[in-house]
């Protein structure tokens, strides 16, 4: 193995591990939350958790992305990553502003949740922690394996307070506290190795700042494309439908996203790995294996998916299962997508074709929810069924470019 492959999989185990506690450990607490809040009250956290998540997209404001990129391009220059960590802190602080605006007006204006105000406005406190996590550095210097270490240790925190703090329904709300303060630590401790690490912040004046922000603004859109179809379907329902809807559609996107999160890890060390080292042998093979892994995951919802939403969720949860089995079909669409995105487009520098096959398929999504809405089609089931249309449109786009690139680069070689 070279030493550049060694990188990637060092990388992609830390990853891996990082996954796991960002999502398995929490999921743990599925089982749990749902017989202690019952359906109705689950799709109202889960509502809550889908807000969290469209909130963070907002402040990430893509440099997940696009700093991630810009720091592997200069990850030998350390006043360079000075500058560009002083610039992305300054900006992400700065978008928490609107979006604690955004959640005010949201809280004050509708009467549907009124009588969960106090969990609502608790969601700050995981929104600011997810905001500050300095993950986006590690992953442009390489070494995510710094950061597992206090990933696991926040999410066990959480995975522990929540256990403590909710024995009954009322309780509701300590699921946002917990979730906060899993978050804050993850952040102070993130920052704090980075700043052991010697990169300190530097001020870099506000013209780079403006740059930076600008140059951000790309994927940002891209990444609120992706989250009209994913924590968006949460949204809408919450908004439109029921919270059992909501409860019914969460569950099923659980099981699908624990699917996704056995080769994210992958995908996220292997942008960076591209950027530098162009390995196409090596992506090749990891895509077919993706592959193999969604038919394995598709056979698998098929065939137990009805067993596993009842022993996870309960017995209430089992009108889950035919949008489990659609999630299931998303699943072999958006594993190769995924990796043809970001880590093969993106890295070769044609960014564009990855947040283009997006922002299409996000403003597709927006029109066929308008059309339910309309058609009074608000479901967990339909909006299972925009997923996977909109997932297969990224995916179609980003198989045409991606084909187009690497044989212009073949020819030119």
């Amino acid at each position: 193995m070279t030493h550049s492959a060694r990188s990637l999989f060092s990388n992609a185990s830390a990853l891996f591990v990082i996954q796991i506690a960002n999502y398995i450990l929490p999921f743990l607490l599925i089982p749990y939350l749902t017989r202690v809040l019952g359906v109705s009250l689950y799709g109202v956290v889960a509502f809550g958790l889908a807000i969290v998540q469209i909130a963070c997209i907002i402040t990430d404001y893509g440099f997940s992305l696009s700093a991630t990129y810009k720091i592997a391009k200069q990850s030998e220059d350390k006043p360079a990553l000075r500058k560009i960590i002083s610039a992305v802190m300054l900006c992400k602080a700065g978008l928490l502003i609107p979006v604690i605006i955004l959640l005010g007006l949201f809280i004050f204006a509708q009467d549907k949740y009124a009588e969960y105000q106090l969990f609502l406005w608790l969601l700050l406190l995981p929104i600011i922690g997810q905001t500050l996590q300095p993950i986006w550095f590690f992953q442009g210097i390489e070494r995510m394996a710094f950061i597992t270490l206090y990933t696991v240790l926040s999410r066990t925190l959480y995975l522990g307070l929540v256990i403590w703090w909710v024995s009954v329904p009322a309780d509701h709300y300590w699921v946002a506290v917990a979730n906060g303060v899993g978050s804050i630590v993850a952040a102070v401790i993130g920052i704090g190795m980075m700043l052991r690490l010697g990169y300190w912040p530097q001020w870099c004046g506000w013209k780079f700042v403006k740059q930076t922000f600008s140059e951000s603004t790309e994927f940002f859109w891209s990444r609120a494309a992706v989250a009209t179809y994913t924590a968006g379907g949460a949204i809408f329902l919450g908004l439109v439908s029921t919270p059992l809807q909501v409860a019914y559609y969460s569950a099923a996107e659980q099981l699908y996203k624990g699917a996704q999160s056995l080769f994210s890890p992958v995908s996220q060390a292997l942008y960076p790995h591209m950027a530098k080292h162009r390995n196409f042998p090596l992506f090749f093979k990891i895509l077919k294996y993706v592959i193999a892994l969604g038919l394995v995951g598709l056979v698998s919802g098929v065939l137990v998916g009805h067993w596993a939403i009842q022993f996870i969720f309960g017995v209430d949860f089992a009108p889950a299962y035919p949008v489990l089995v659609v999630f299931m079909i998303t699943f072999i669409i958006t594993a190769p997508s995924i990796l043809l995105g970001y880590p093969f487009l993106g890295a070769l520098g044609n960014s564009k074709a990855a947040n283009i096959s997006v922002t299409f398929a996000g403003l597709t999504q927006l029109i066929l929810l308008a059309l339910f809405y309309l058609l009074d089609l608000n479901e967990s089931m339909h909006i299972a069924v925009t997923v996977l249309l909109v997932e297969t449109l990224v995916l179609l786009y980003r198989w045409v470019h991606a084909r187009r690139m690497y044989r212009a680069l073949i020819c030119s070689c």
